[in-house]
């Protein structure tokens, strides 16, 4: 099975030797729409590794920000309890259980928690998830969803057909072009997000490994 390259039982082996003490965080950033969520969810599908939800962590009613319309703001850093994400990966670091919260983008507000364990790998997504240096530097490896903006358009409303257009371009696409593609130049591997998912996870699984190395230590 081709998804299965990366995560064979060998280099997992490698990241539990390098790694004793805690698991390997490995960051994927890119403008929404790159499929980040596609390649994480594809990856956690194969065991040994795990998810860990960016936007789960976007700000309440009360504190989000918001355009002059009174809309929420879903663009910015801002609009995301960056101090809690940097807790909760401090501790998924040292191998510990966190709590992450629920979160319902229609009520703008937090619904419940879930009880979120580590595994030997742990993938965070999330579109500003370079853009705040304590968060940045927590990872021991980032790597970038490069797509075009028409393309990841396209497959935003594949999977939204009620998206706002005319938010993206106005308030989504600037927002974007200022907070999220600037922190591309932290990334350790820049993969094209516009390939097919077998290619896209081949290329990342090429990345991850050399980013190990052959000895399995953190290069």
């Amino acid at each position: 099975m081709w998804l299965s390259g990366f995560f064979l039982p060998q280099v997992l082996s490698h990241v539990k030797l390098v790694n004793v003490m805690r698991p390997l965080l490995i960051g994927l950033a890119g403008i929404s729409g790159a499929g980040k969520s596609t390649l994480a969810e594809h990856l956690e599908a194969q065991g040994g590794v795990k998810r860990f939800r960016f936007d789960a962590y976007y700000k309440t009613a009360k504190d989000c920000p918001t355009l002059t319309n009174g809309r929420p703001h879903w663009d910015l850093p801002e609009s995301l309890y960056l101090d809690e994400v940097y807790e909760a990966l401090c501790e998924l670091r040292e191998g510990n259980d966190v709590f992450i919260p629920v979160y319902n983008r229609r009520l703008c507000d937090r619904t419940g928690r879930l009880l979120f364990k580590p595994t030997p790998v742990l993938f965070v997504e999330g579109m500003q998830l370079f853009a705040d240096t304590g968060i940045r530097n927590l990872f021991d490896l980032r790597l970038w969803l490069d797509i075009d903006e028409e393309t990841a358009l396209v497959r935003r409303l594949e999977r939204q057909p009620d998206y706002d257009v005319e938010y993206h371009r106005l308030v989504a696409l600037p927002a974007q072009r200022k907070t999220v593609v600037p922190f591309k130049a932290y990334a350790h591997g820049i993969i094209d997000g516009s390939q097919s998912i077998k290619t896209v996870t081949e290329t990342a699984d090429e990345i991850i490994q050399r980013f190990l190395g052959i000895d399995g230590s953190i290069a």
